[in-house]
């Protein structure tokens, strides 16, 4: 059997601790609790949970921004240490919940993708990079156009497949997706979901997923652990863990999930995985909002 793409060992990470000011000592709290988990080449493997189970904690412990307070992480059998070099970087890409906060609002996408992929040496000329990012665009369904334009003026899905594209430009063998797709409405979801989806096959991508839906991490995942109070409590197959859940946590989860319609996978990713959103207009995100009249009896006149 092939060794393990990534391998989480005993992860913990504690906040807090130290002491007050009248020198009592502090009790420092616990995000994770001791975790293992191992991610296999190719495969898109998915950690549910409550808010505040750690899910997030552990996916910032294996992008590199947290520092495990115990435990280990391996790549590709290597220690994967919290300070990285650029191959180690690279390889470990994160595609974050909030697109819009995870973008310079004072940047156009073209000047991004060029600072990006000319920093981290995957283009070395400025036609090289406008070239590439054309290409990562088309990947996640966007016109050229887009380039020259901020993220003010895109929507949420739209910016988001501009993030996915992003994480895709460094090449990455392990894409991280925290709750992407928990901030769209539903029908966007399921595109973006069929892009993820589509762009891991055809890139033959390792994915860790995380969510609080079970609906989304049967369509989109091949493993699942389920974590609680920063432990792990179940883990297995997908479809074996939602079809006979032995916790009972993990029967709330799979009864509060959201109705998904049934995913389109996207075999071309240079295809559109779904019609185009409505775009905000340039210079504005969201539509102006009514003014109330200065005089309170204006109304009543």
């Amino acid at each position: 059997m092939s060794e393990p793409l990534l391998q989480a060992k005993d992860l913990c990470v504690h906040f807090g601790g130290g002491r007050t000011m009248t020198g009592r000592r502090k009790q420092p709290f616990a995000a994770l609790k001791g975790i293992d988990f191992e991610i296999n080449a190719g495969e898109a493997f998915a950690i549910v949970g409550e808010s505040g189970a750690g899910k997030s904690t552990a996916a910032r412990c294996v992008i590199g921004l947290q520092r495990p307070t115990r435990g280990e992480l391996l790549f590709a059998g290597e220690p994967l240490p919290f300070r990285r070099d650029r191959v180690q970087r690279q390889a470990i890409q994160m595609v974050f919940q909030d697109p819009y906060s995870s973008l310079s609002p004072r940047m156009t996408i073209g000047t991004a993708l060029d600072e990006l992929l000319r920093v981290n040496k995957i283009c070395d000329s400025r036609a090289a990079a406008r070239k590439r990012s054309v290409e990562l665009l088309e990947m996640v369904g966007m016109p050229e156009s887009a380039l020259d334009r901020r993220p003010r003026a895109f929507s949420g899905g739209q910016r988001q497949r501009i993030g996915i594209a992003r994480a895709l430009a460094l090449e990455p063998t392990l894409l991280v997706a925290d709750e992407p797709v928990s901030a769209l409405d539903v029908s966007i979801q399921a595109s973006v979901l069929a892009l993820l989806k589509g762009l891991q096959r055809e890139l033959g991508l390792s994915m860790l997923f995380i969510s609080h839906d079970l609906a989304v991490v049967r369509q989109l995942c091949d493993r699942v652990a389920v974590m609680w109070d920063g432990e792990i409590i179940e883990t297995g197959p997908v479809e074996e863990v939602l079809s006979n859940p032995r916790q009972e946590f993990t029967k709330n989860l799979l009864a509060a999930s959201t109705d998904l319609p049934p995913l389109e996978m996207v075999v071309d990713p240079a295809a559109p995985a779904a019609p185009a959103e409505p775009t905000a207009p340039a210079g504005r995100a969201d539509p102006p909002e009514p003014t109330a009249p200065a005089d309170p009896t204006a109304e009543r006149s």
